[in-house]
């Protein structure tokens, strides 16, 4: 790959909102999906386009714990109007939702999410059902190809519980759909049940007690290249991505995602939630210490440039902790640390690192990541998460990370205006995964190429221009008043311009936003 050294050259360029002339957005509304609406889907969490009708469909759950079950699709109108809304609830937990050529996919989990799950497909323009295609367990995410043709689906396989043997944790995998036929094949993992130890060595992270490796493998989302015929899927739980070879639905690689050295310029984090910064409204206590943190990714988005296929990834984290048996969370104050680490990290950072909340006691880490000989204790501090974005090659290879540069810009931010931006800093998670990237997708506006990268406890969406990656560029962060989480991002352009929607989970509001950039004369 022409890029694959281009790590070393690239430098972030940034650039304040005031000044990011050549990046506009506007918000043009914000519709709260509630009964008095007529939502039937009451929440949002996935938000696609439908390019033939020209309306979006939402997908969501009510958070309302008076509420369990209640879930469906809102159908919207490009002026934030309902048209149609479904009910799903009967067929248990839905989880995404895609649409391409006329035709939308559904993915909902078993009522018992241990049991498989199905695809539903809609006509939609009339919203009749067309076909129920059985997948495999806890389906949480849906991508057609680029031509429609087929449609991939992450079997993300989570656990009920560690603690009732294999019945309790299924496989996971990745369905792969004929959008015609509705004839579905399946990319597992069985080939990797016997290399865990290899896998383990390039880094794979697997920690899911007495688990295969295809149980401890749970695909998150999937990007598809540019011609249809390779995929990308994110382990967000291994540390890793998964290498999909579409026409023989074959996984053929597992790709670890390395680990972040946080010791190093430009790769810093706020590390506590209670360091005496509180009492300052300029939030953002971004230092560098001695722990490694694993980028595990959560959305990935795909774009090509100059001929080259490249991926993007949000490197949002995620632990076991919410699962019987599973639990690998453990604050650095009461962590079990190897003498032999512990003598370092008292050189580096004084004899108080465990105790002061000023320094390590309050964050939160791998309880068994870090224990790199299996002794007990731990020879590393291993965070959940890189509170960054990384770009990687057709082969898996890392060639960016935008290190510590999200929290720095947001810091940045609040120093300049407080005012204004303030609440993006939430310090209350700066000890567990920081602003948490947790979405991604790449859109091409006036010949840049845009990436639109959701922060889930920002509440805000951050625009970076990559058109030039030797210079990748921050623009803009865009953020309202009352949309809360972002988890669902869809890019989509037609005859009145490009558009950002975005699937507001906490707040269970879907927010459609016009964006625009000044042409890139070089292309």
């Amino acid at each position: 790959m022409k890029h694959t050294h281009i790590a070393a050259a690239i430098a972030i360029v940034l650039a304040s909102p005031s000044n990011a002339a050549d990046f506009e957005s506007q918000h043009l509304w914000t519709f709260s999906h509630t009964e008095a609406n007529g939502s039937k889907a009451m929440g949002s969490e996935i938000v696609a386009y439908d390019a033939t009708n020209k309306r979006l469909w939402v997908i969501g759950t009510d958070a309302n714990e008076a509420n369990v079950g209640k879930g469906g699709i809102d159908i919207l109108d490009l002026s934030g109007q309902l048209v149609h809304s479904i009910d799903t609830q009967i067929l248990g937990g839905i989880n995404s939702v895609a649409v391409k050529n006329n035709q939308a996919a559904v993915a909902i989990t078993a009522p018992m999410k241990t049991n498989p799950g199905l695809v539903r497909f809609y006509d939609a323009t009339t919203y009749a059902s067309l076909a129920d295609v059985t997948v495999g367990a806890n389906p949480d995410a849906v991508t057609y190809t680029p031509d429609g043709g087929r449609l991939l689906v992450a079997n993300e396989g989570e656990p009920s519980s560690y603690l009732v043997g294999p019945s309790g944790d299924p496989e996971g995998s990745v369905s792969i759909i004929n959008a015609k036929t509705y004839q579905a094949k399946t990319a597992d993992f069985s080939r990797f049940d016997s290399k865990a130890d290899k896998l383990k060595a390039k880094g794979v992270r697997l920690t899911g007690p007495n688990a295969t490796v295809s149980q401890d493998l749970e695909p998150e989302y999937i990007a598809v290249n540019h011609n249809g015929k390779q995929a990308f899927a994110t382990l967000q739980e291994a540390n890793a991505v998964a290498i999909i070879d579409i026409a023989t639905a074959t996984v053929t690689s597992i790709k670890p995602m390395g680990l972040k050295d946080h010791s190093l310029p430009g790769k810093g984090l706020d590390a506590s939630d209670r360091d005496g910064i509180d009492s300052n409204p300029l939030k953002g206590n971004i230092q560098n210490w001695n722990i490694k943190g694993m980028n595990m990714p959560d959305g990935i988005a795909s774009f090509t440039q100059k001929g080259n296929q490249f991926y993007v990834t949000a490197n949002e984290g995620d632990s076991r902790a919410d699962w019987p048996g599973g639990n690998d969370e453990v604050r650095v104050g009461s962590a079990i640390v190897d003498p032999s680490l512990n003598a370092q990290l008292t050189a580096l950072h004084g004899a108080d690192w465990q105790t002061n909340n000023d320094k390590l006691n309050r964050l939160t880490i791998s309880s068994t990541s870090g224990d790199l000989d299996g002794d007990g204790d731990l020879d590393e501090l291993q965070v959940f998460g890189a509170r960054s974005f990384s770009i990687l090659d057709a082969e898996g290879k890392k060639v960016f990370d935008s290190g510590d540069q999200l929290e720095q810009i947001i810091k940045g931010l609040i120093i300049a205006d407080p005012a204004s931006y303030a609440a993006l800093w939430d310090d209350g998670r700066s000890d567990n995964k920081g602003p948490e990237p947790e979405s991604v997708v790449v859109g091409k506006v006036n010949g840049r190429d845009l990436l639109f990268l959701g922060l889930e406890r920002s509440n805000a969406i951050m625009v970076w221009d990559l058109s030039d990656l030797e210079h990748i560029r921050f623009l803009d962060i865009m953020f309202v008043a009352g949309d809360v989480g972002p988890e669902g991002l869809s890019f989509f352009k037609n005859d009145q311009g490009s558009f950002l929607a975005v699937a507001n989970e906490v707040s269970e509001t879907t927010s459609l936003y016009r964006v625009s950039a000044v042409p890139d004369k070089s292309k």
